[in-house]
C-alpha cells in the first residue's frame, strides 16, 4: 500500500510554533539586528527625507471666451462656471506632462544642480528626466479632478514647484490656443478688410449716381409721376379754358394772357419732368442694381464683423482653464522615507529569510544522516 506523504512539521501550525520556540534566540537576534540596521539605513544620514506638496485642480469646459460670453445661442453656449469632465481632465494631464512645462520647471529651479546630476556625465538628461518623473507626478482622481504631487528634499521648493506647474497650465494652454486664435483672426480680418473695400467702392459708385440726380428710384419715380400728372392736368385744364376764352367776346385780354402764361409754365414743367423721367429710366436700373448689391454686401459684412469682433476677443482676452481646489503649501514633516514601514518590512524579511536558511540547514542535516545510515546497511547478496 502507498503511504501518505508526510507533511513537514514546519508547514503546520504546531510545527511552526515549535520551530519558533526552538529557534527563538537566533530569530530574536536577527530581528533586533534588522531593526537596528534598517533604522540606521533609513535615517536622514543615509536617505534624505523628502517633503510632499499637493495641488488639486479641476479643468474648465470653456475654450472660447467669445463663445462663452457673447453667444446668443443658448444651446451652444459654454458655461464659464462649469467643471470639466473626463475629456477635459485627460487634456489637462496631457498638457501637464508636456515638454514645455517640464523644460520651464527644470530651468527655473535648476533641477540639474538640485538633483546633483553632473552635466558632463554620460546621459545627464536621461537621469534628469528620470528624477523629474520620480519626484513630480500627475494623476486624475476619481472625482475627475487632477492632482499634482511633488516630492523634494526642500519643503518650500516642493510647494513652489507644485504651484508653478499649476500656473503654467494656464500659460501653456493659452499659448496653444492663442496661436490658433491668431491664425483665425488673420483669416477673418482679411475677409473683413476686403469686404470693407468692396462696400466703399459700391458707396462711391452710388454717390456718383446721386451726384447725377439719382437719389432714390422709387421715391423719385413716384414724385415725378405725381408732378407730371399735376402739370399735364394743369396744361389740359388751362388749354381748355383758353379755347373758351378765345371764343368768348366778353373775356378780358389780361385773363387770356395769364392763362397762356400758365399753359406755357405747365408745358415747360412737363418738358422738364419728361427729361427727368428719361434720366430716371436710364440710370434707375443701374442705381437699383448697385443698391441691392450694397444692401446684400452690408448684411454679409455685418456677419463678418461679428465674427471679426469675436475672433479679436479670443485672440486678445484670456480666461483661466482651471479651478484651483487646493493650492500646495509647505509641508511640516517629511513624507519619504516611511521609516516604520522600512523597519517593519526589513525585520519581517530578515526573519523569513533566516527561517528559510534554518529549515534548509535542518533538511540538509537530516538528508546527510539518512544517506549515512543507508551507506552503513549491509548489502544482502541473496
Amino acid at each position: 500500500m502507498n503511504k501518505t506523504p508526510e507533511i513537514p512539521s514546519y508547514l503546520n501550525t504546531t510545527g511552526l510554533v515549535y520551530f519558533s520556540i526552538r529557534w527563538r534566540k537566533p530569530l530574536f537576534t536577527i530581528a533586533i539586528l534588522a531593526i537596528i540596521v534598517s533604522s540606521i539605513i533609513s535615517s536622514p544620514v543615509f536617505i534624505k527625507p523628502k517633503y510632499k506638496s499637493t495641488a488639486i485642480l479641476f479643468p474648465t469646459t470653456t475654450n472660447s471666451v467669445s463663445k462663452a460670453l457673447l453667444n446668443d445661442n443658448n444651446t451652444n453656449t459654454q458655461d464659464i462656471l462649469e467643471f470639466g469632465e473626463e475629456n477635459a481632465a485627460e487634456q489637462m494631464l496631457q498638457i501637464l506632462n508636456s515638454d514645455d512645462i517640464r523644460t520651464r520647471i527644470i530651468k527655473k529651479y535648476n533641477l540639474m544642480r538640485h538633483y546633483n546630476i553632473d552635466s558632463t556625465s554620460k546621459y545627464p538628461f536621461t537621469r534628469l528626466f528620470s528624477e523629474y518623473k520620480n519626484n513630480i507626478s500627475f494623476e486624475r482622481t476619481e472625482f475627475m479632478s487632477v492632482k499634482i504631487e511633488v516630492f523634494d528634499t526642500d519643503a518650500q521648493m516642493a510647494a513652489d514647484i507644485s504651484n508653478d506647474i499649476s500656473n503654467l497650465l494656464d500659460t501653456i494652454k493659452t499659448k496653444i490656443q492663442k496661436e490658433r486664435a491668431l491664425q483665425g483672426l488673420k483669416i477673418v480680418e482679411k475677409e473683413y478688410n476686403a469686404k470693407l473695400i468692396e462696400i466703399k467702392q459700391l458707396e462711391d459708385t452710388i454717390s456718383r449716381l446721386r451726384a447725377g440726380g439719382m437719389f432714390d428710384y422709387y421715391s423719385q419715380s413716384a414724385a415725378i409721376s405725381e408732378e407730371y400728372t399735376k402739370s399735364l392736368s394743369l396744361y389740359n385744364s388751362e388749354k381748355g379754358k383758353l379755347n373758351i376764352y378765345e371764343k368768348s367776346n366778353n373775356v378780358k385780354d389780361s385773363l387770356i394772357t395769364s392763362t397762356k402764361a400758365r399753359i406755357e409754365g405747365a408745358h415747360a414743367s412737363i418738358k422738364v419732368l419728361e427729361e427727368q423721367v428719361q434720366n430716371l429710366a436710364r440710370m434707375g436700373g443701374i442705381y437699383n442694381s448697385y443698391s441691392e448689391v450694397l444692401n446684400s454686401e452690408r448684411r454679409i459684412f455685418s456677419n463678418i464683423k461679428e465674427k471679426y469682433e469675436k475672433a479679436k476677443i479670443d485672440a486678445q482676452e484670456n480666461l483661466s482653464h482651471k479651478f484651483v481646489v487646493n493650492r500646495a503649501i509647505k509641508a511640516e514633516k517629511s513624507s519619504y522615507p516611511i521609516r516604520w514601514l522600512i523597519v517593519l518590512i526589513t525585520t519581517l524579511s530578515s526573519i523569513i529569510l533566516c527561517s528559510i536558511v534554518i529549515i534548509a540547514l535542518e533538511h540538509s542535516e537530516k538528508f546527510s544522516k539518512k544517506m549515512q545510515s543507508v551507506q552503513l546497511e549491509p548489502i544482502n547478496i541473496n
